[in-house]
Protein backbone atom coordinates (compact mmCIF):
# COMPACT_ATOMS: atom_id res chain seq x y z
CA UNK A 1 0.00 0.00 0.00
CA UNK A 2 2.67 2.56 1.15
CA UNK A 3 4.36 1.81 -2.17
CA UNK A 4 1.60 2.74 -4.30
CA UNK A 5 0.64 5.93 -2.65
CA UNK A 6 4.52 6.87 -2.68
CA UNK A 7 4.70 6.10 -6.15
CA UNK A 8 1.62 8.15 -7.16
CA UNK A 9 3.09 11.01 -4.58
CA UNK A 10 6.48 10.95 -7.04
CA UNK A 11 4.30 10.92 -10.12
CA UNK A 12 2.19 13.49 -9.34
CA UNK A 13 2.21 17.21 -10.84
CA UNK A 14 0.19 18.46 -7.97
CA UNK A 15 -0.76 17.30 -4.67
CA UNK A 16 -2.80 18.61 -1.92
CA UNK A 17 -3.40 17.85 1.63
CA UNK A 18 -6.45 18.56 3.57
CA UNK A 19 -5.95 18.71 7.15
CA UNK A 20 -7.94 20.09 10.84
CA UNK A 21 -6.57 22.94 13.08
CA UNK A 22 -4.34 20.46 14.92
CA UNK A 23 -1.63 19.89 12.75
CA UNK A 24 -0.58 23.87 12.66
CA UNK A 25 -0.83 23.75 16.54
CA UNK A 26 1.61 20.46 17.05
CA UNK A 27 4.09 22.57 13.78
CA UNK A 28 4.16 25.71 16.74
CA UNK A 29 1.77 28.16 14.03
CA UNK A 30 -0.67 29.65 16.10
CA UNK A 31 -4.84 28.68 15.88
CA UNK A 32 -7.65 30.68 15.70
CA UNK A 33 -9.37 29.74 18.94
CA UNK A 34 -6.31 27.98 21.05
CA UNK A 35 -5.15 29.52 24.23
CA UNK A 36 -2.60 31.57 22.40
CA UNK A 37 -4.94 31.68 19.24
CA UNK A 38 -5.16 34.82 17.12
CA UNK A 39 -8.28 35.62 18.37
CA UNK A 40 -6.83 36.43 21.93
CA UNK A 41 -3.70 38.67 21.12
CA UNK A 42 -7.23 40.68 18.57
CA UNK A 43 -10.58 41.73 18.83
CA UNK A 44 -12.25 39.92 16.50
CA UNK A 45 -15.27 42.30 16.49
CA UNK A 46 -13.04 44.98 14.83
CA UNK A 47 -11.13 42.30 12.56
CA UNK A 48 -14.16 40.08 11.92
CA UNK A 49 -15.82 42.40 9.51
CA UNK A 50 -16.22 43.99 5.68
CA UNK A 51 -14.60 47.03 6.78
CA UNK A 52 -11.23 44.97 8.23
CA UNK A 53 -11.21 42.83 5.00
CA UNK A 54 -11.63 46.23 2.66
CA UNK A 55 -8.89 48.10 4.76
CA UNK A 56 -6.21 44.82 4.68
CA UNK A 57 -7.16 42.27 2.27
CA UNK A 58 -4.37 39.88 2.70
Amino acid sequence: MFDNVSQKLIDSKKIVFVTGAGISQESGIPTFRGKDGHWRKHDPMKLATIDAFFDNPK
